[in-house]
């Protein structure tokens, strides 16, 4: 199934000066970060007269419930990638359309029509995958090029694990239209390797990162709209999604703990990228190691059972040898000798 949840996708260095254009008189709700919003607000005065409500930082059923509309026509999500998650369950929830201004480059939540949802606790619950409409994103220039490097650093990473996941769970090439269009769109994701990726390259923000930025917020979540289960979720985002038990882990950004999972799935497929891989993280500053990530070798059962129930749950085409992935985690322990 070919799933697209995005009308149009704006991104400009005045794309914020649509937005009241759009709206065109609808009553309308705003969920705020509290973060990104202060810059919206300061570039867009106009926003502040629309009523709305201070997201409270997880995507969780309870966050969702909370937030009243009160009558709204239109929800407008000003923030990150979990702000952007709460905000879709709230506008499928209450049948209304959807406006994203992403305020960080550091995921594809604004383009997929479907919310990775939390515990209380901060550990990971499951992922909703559901119709919803958005009506356009705006990635404004102004917004994006003053927000974290970080967030963006890590934002590629989990573009590029597009392409690894794609590549694992339907090969080079599928006799699927939808999935072979997915497929196609993950390569062009996995040239985000071969990028500057330092702070003063996002800094300038030039036609490099602009390329970047469009594959994090829109191309990398078109991967898996086009290829649906054949292209969307693999071995990476099972670690992710089984570190996220292990409190030290939250720390971590979404994208640093999918790299660390691309390491692994690339070393359960004896893929020949695991070096390649490696090195260009270490070089990006993100974790290889569990011992980076507070984990230690007392961990690695729990670890292991925990991916090896999210692969089964997920369905992947070929199950996970249990003992063999034991051995990477150890492997991937700490790093003693180079």
């Amino acid at each position: 199934m070919i799933r697209q949840a995005v009308l149009e996708y704006d991104h400009a260095e005045d794309a914020l000066e649509r937005l009241d254009e759009l709206i065109a008189g609808r009553q309308v709700h705003v969920l705020r970060g509290s973060h990104g919003y202060p810059v919206v607000e300061r570039l867009l005065p106009s926003i502040e007269a629309y009523p709305g409500t201070l997201f409270a930082g997880e995507c969780t059923d309870q966050e969702a419930d909370r937030v009243d509309l009160d009558g709204a026509d239109v929800l407008i999500a000003v923030g990150g990638g979990k702000l952007v998650d709460t905000a879709k369950l709230i506008a499928v929830r209450n049948g209304v359309p959807l406006i994203v201004i992403p305020t960080l480059a550091s995921n594809c939540a604004a383009f997929t029509p479907l919310s990775v949802v939390y515990r209380d606790d901060g550990g990971y619950d499951r992922y909703d995958v559901f119709r919803v409409v958005i009506e356009r994103v705006i990635v404004d220039d102004r917004v994006i090029h003053s927000s974290p490097y970080d967030y963006y650093r890590t934002g590629v990473i989990d573009t590029v694990a597009k392409f690894y996941e794609a590549r694992y769970l339907s090969g080079d090439t599928s006799d699927d239209a939808g999935v072979d269009a997915g497929l196609a769109l993950s390569k062009q994701c996995h040239r985000l390797l071969a990028l500057e990726l330092t702070e003063t390259a996002f800094r300038s923000y030039g036609e490099e990162t602009r390329y970047a930025v469009d594959h994090v917020l829109a191309i990398g979540g078109a991967v898996g709209g086009f290829g649906d289960a054949g292209t969307r979720v693999a071995i990476a985002h099972a670690v992710h999604n089984a570190l996220s038990q292990f409190e030290t882990t939250h720390a971590f950004l979404h994208g640093d703990k999918v790299g660390f999972g691309l390491l692994v799935q690339e070393s359960l497929h004896r893929s020949p990228d695991v070096a390649v891989l490696q090195a260009w993280l270490e070089r990006v500053g993100a974790p290889t190691t569990l011992e980076t990530l507070g984990l230690d070798e007392v961990d690695i059962p729990k670890l292991v059972e925990a991916v090896v129930k999210e692969t089964t749950l997920q369905q992947l085409p070929e199950p996970i040898d249990y003992d063999y992935l034991k051995i990477i985690f150890e492997n991937l322990q700490k790093t003693v000798y180079r």
